[in-house]
């Protein structure tokens, strides 16, 4: 009991110590930066001279490769699945009949991760080719 009580005693004084030295700010800083990561791009994106139809198939084919599939949208061009634990969406949108827009988003819970968007994008184009 003598242990609990000096610990808390140990731990109210060096939240003071931190609180009135300035070192306060440093922590809400640190808060405040990693909320910003949490909500930075995480999407890769580009423009294809192919068909929605074909971008469609060749999402389709490399998600089964690299994760799992969890829903599929093909009217509303959109695929979701899991690759590498990271939640990705796929979302095929067409500007014309010969040029659609491929974007990919990966988030690893609340944390983005372009890298695997950038390499899922990489790999649905060079399906294509």
């Amino acid at each position: 009991m003598k242990n609990a009580a000096k610990f808390f005693n140990v731990l109210l004084a060096a939240f003071f110590c931190v609180s009135l030295s300035g070192c306060w700010f440093v922590i809400v800083g640190g808060a405040g930066a990693v909320t910003g990561y949490a909500i930075s791009r995480d999407t890769f994106e580009g423009v294809s001279n192919k068909s929605e139809e074909e971008l469609m198939a060749a999402s389709h084919k490399v998600l089964s490769i690299m994760g799992n599939i969890i829903t599929e949208d093909p009217k509303g061009g959109r695929i979701v699945g899991i690759v590498y634990g990271n939640h990705v969406t796929v979302d095929v949108m067409e500007i014309n009949l010969t040029t659609s827009k491929l974007r990919v988003k990966a988030r690893y819970g609340i944390f983005p991760r372009a890298g695997v968007a950038q390499e899922i994008y990489t790999k649905i184009i060079s399906q294509l080719e």
